[in-house]
């Protein structure tokens, strides 16, 4: 019987589902699979479907990107120690903003502006938006007068680029590629990454959800978000639903992936504006607090 709006739900194991046909999606991935297109820049969003990135024949690295990039790898190496986590960082075009504060090398500082503009997403922008995310990072920067003589520092010689307007389809591609766009440092299990037993952190920004990504950046190392179900290799990703030391060892879920068994689960009671709890008795909410004793 369905539950009321707002209710809780407790999970069913008549709901969980056996194998399935394969879908329209991967149908039609399977098919572009066979075309001529590059697809040397593919990547796999939320394990369902394929989305290539190209939209075209071969994308290459622009001058602009490969500036800006060899500035973010100075820039991080600077930073003692990384705060950004282990593993090769990788540059994600997410409305990066750097700023140095003056007070010595090290002194860099990441703000991220409204929008991040992914390299696909640059032939459909509208050159005013685009000017406006400009505009922003200008005025953010001014506010930070040593940055732009920092960056020169380090070899950055794009900086006239901040303050030109933006109104062609080439002044939009060196924006998507310039400092001030392409350079929020990712570890790249967190970039393009996959949860799996062997790394049950390497939730990437281009697989998973962003506020699912952003978990591991601020939550306390002895909390399992991301449980990898034993029998479908799949993830669930789940929070504490009260704060440390309260005794309460139920979870939330918050996203299960297709083919999870708390997949349809999820998915029926986030139509009917409800949550899905789990008991502290599951086995995914052990395993989350397993860490914790």
């Amino acid at each position: 019987m369905p539950t009321k709006r707002g209710a809780v739900r407790q999970p069913d194991r008549r709901s969980r589902k056996g194998t399935r046909k394969p879908s329209a999606a991967a149908k039609s991935a399977k098919k572009t699979a066979k075309s001529k297109a590059s697809i040397k820049h593919q990547i796999k969003v939320g394990q369902t479907l394929i989305e290539n990135v190209e939209g075209h024949a071969a994308r290459t690295d622009s001058p602009e990107f490969v500036s800006a990039r060899a500035t973010l790898h100075k820039i991080i190496g600077s930073l003692e120690p990384n705060p950004y986590g282990p593993g090769p960082i990788q540059a994600h075009h997410g409305g990066s903003i750097w700023l140095h504060g003056g007070a010595g090398d090290n002194d860099w500082h990441l703000v991220l502006n409204w929008a991040g503009i992914e390299w696909s997403a640059q032939f459909c922008c509208d050159p005013a938006k685009v000017d406006a995310l400009r505009r922003n990072a200008l005025a953010v920067t001014n506010g930070f007068p040593n940055t732009l003589p920092a960056l020169e520092a380090l070899g950055y010689t794009d900086t006239a680029l901040l303050r030109t307007e933006i109104k062609t389809p080439d002044d939009i591609a060196h924006y998507v590629d310039s400092i001030w766009n392409s350079c929020l440092p990712i570890p790249q299990p967190r970039h393009t990454g996959s949860i799996k037993p062997s790394n049950a952190l390497a939730c990437g920004v281009h697989t998973y959800p962003e506020p699912m990504c952003g978990i591991p950046r601020f939550m306390r190392s002895d909390f399992v978000p991301f449980v990898v179900d034993s029998t479908t290799k799949t993830a669930s990703v789940v929070a504490p639903v009260a704060p440390r030391h309260s005794g309460d060892g139920r979870v939330r879920v918050l996203f299960a992936e297709r083919g999870n068994p708390l997949h349809a689960l999820h998915q029926r009671a986030h139509g009917e504006g409800a949550a899905l709890i789990l008991a502290p008795s599951s086995p995914v909410a052990r395993k989350a607090f397993a860490k914790q004793g």
